[in-house]
């Protein structure tokens, strides 16, 4: 894990055509464990969800198992104006992310045009890089993948193409998403055995 002072950029969404996309810009205080940036949710719906707060918070590293690699919980509030407006939160989120602030998974809650909208359980991932213009035109010409999310249609579709490098590629991301899910799976069993422990007292 990166020590100082960080910028990541992570998206939280569950792969379901429609569902909303959070994307967190986030600056990472590494030796206060403070987080500060800016949550974006968007909705391909009609009218389309825009939705903006200043987001902060912090975050505690937990490992519960010497053999296992350890986790990050990451707890943000936000607003439309930041830590020290009288503005009422308009946004919180609670996560289990991996140590690479890559993977993992989020719940989180936006208060949009008056009424309060949840998404639970959502997959955490790390948002692609923006390229710069001249890297763009570089790679004109080369074929280029767009990101599907691997629910059953996006992978019916994928094996009837017959394209062999979309395959792969897809073949590679569901075992990723397949080994955070065990990862996750594992981290959960390690928190409810740490809750019983610590009722037992």
């Amino acid at each position: 894990m990166t020590i100082g002072l960080f910028h990541t950029r992570i998206i939280v969404a569950n792969p379901v055509i429609g569902a909303p996309v959070l994307t967190l810009d986030l600056l990472v205080n590494t030796p206060q464990k403070r987080v500060s940036g800016v949550a974006r949710i968007t909705q391909s719906t009609s009218p389309p969800l825009q939705f903006r707060a200043d987001v902060w918070g912090d975050y505690s590293q937990v490992k519960l198992d010497p053999s296992s690699e350890g986790h990050i919980i990451l707890s943000l509030a936000g607003n439309p104006s930041g830590p020290t407006s009288q503005i009422a939160e308009t946004f919180h989120l609670q996560g289990i992310l991996g140590l690479d602030w890559a993977s993992g998974f989020a719940s989180y809650k936006y208060q949009y045009q008056g009424h309060w909208h949840v998404v639970q359980h959502a997959a955490v991932s790390q948002a692609p890089v923006e390229q710069k213009q001249s890297e763009r035109t570089a790679q004109i010409g080369q074929p280029h993948m767009h990101p599907h999310p691997l629910y059953a249609v996006a992978l019916q579709e994928a094996q009837t193409s017959g394209d062999l490098a979309r395959l792969k590629a897809l073949v590679a991301q569901g075992e990723q998403q397949l080994a955070n899910s065990e990862n996750l799976s594992q981290a959960v069993q390690q928190l409810q055995a740490e809750i019983s422990r610590l009722e037992r007292r």
